[in-house]
């Protein structure tokens, strides 16, 4: 059960610059107090002179800082857009507003009736921040279900988080991460996965019956990955998605 929207006053803590077009910051809300939201949700971030424009939420719910991930997107109508202002100018310490939490395609123990199901997990680009999200509040669990994860991108520069996923896959056993690269002309020298993800994962499960999925990217990765999953004997009723333009 997702909670209604609030309005939140909050600060920057941290900017990281984790790709050429890419930044993560961190917010800490007023008060210090915590923000009661669902895993896979997002919020609606304003910065003084700039419109309200969702950002998924890349932290757990158990984490105490609230993470993004904004992609610069250039400029709108000849003027910078929210994502631009804060590629180019945010920094610690300056004022956010923010409103949610947001969205309906979220994960929560709960929402799991019987034993709980092994995730799967399928992003593209930016796509990877709802589902970071999904993955930490999973493996916050005692006896946390398997989870794979397959994060598509065109290069390596945009696995910004390749290092971080690395990581978590030799802490937590029953957590598998595939980074698959679209790219040819970035394949050079890589001994990794290539293609489409769909593809990938096809590859590597006979059948998707008994899965949890989350799809999180572009539009037309998550229409062309779709037929695939059904094919695959994925069950409709367990298969949640967000796409968006890039």
């Amino acid at each position: 059960m997702t909670l209604p929207p609030r309005h939140y006053k909050g600060r920057v803590i941290g900017v990281y610059d984790v790709a050429d077009d890419t930044r993560k910051i961190t917010v800490e809300l007023e008060g210090r107090q915590r923000l009661p939201f669902s895993a896979g949700q997002y919020m609606r971030l304003a910065v003084e002179g700039f419109g309200q424009r969702p950002f998924s939420i890349a932290s757990a719910p158990h984490e105490p800082l609230l993470e993004f991930h904004i992609k610069n997107s250039g400029q709108k109508d000849g003027q910078p857009s929210l994502s631009a202002h804060i590629a180019a100018t945010l920094q610690p310490g300056h004022a956010v507003t923010l409103e949610g939490p947001l969205g309906e395609n979220v994960w929560t123990p709960a929402a799991e009736n019987g034993p709980p199901r092994p995730l799967l997990m399928l992003a593209g680009g930016l796509g990877i921040a709802p589902l970071k999200s999904i993955i930490a509040a999973c493996l916050h669990m005692p006896a946390h279900p398997p989870v794979h994860l397959y994060w598509g991108a065109r290069g390596r520069d945009q696995l910004y988080l390749d290092g971080f996923f690395r990581d978590l896959a030799k802490k937590y056993p029953r957590f598998s991460y595939i980074p698959v690269l679209s790219d040819e002309r970035e394949t050079a020298g890589y001994n990794g996965r290539t293609g489409l993800i769909g593809h990938a994962l096809a590859e590597d499960f006979e059948t998707l019956a008994g899965f949890t999925i989350y799809m999180a990217g572009p539009q037309a990765m998550v229409d062309a990955t779709l037929p695939l999953l059904l094919h695959k004997n994925a069950e409709e009723d367990y298969i949640f998605s967000d796409g968006f333009g890039v």
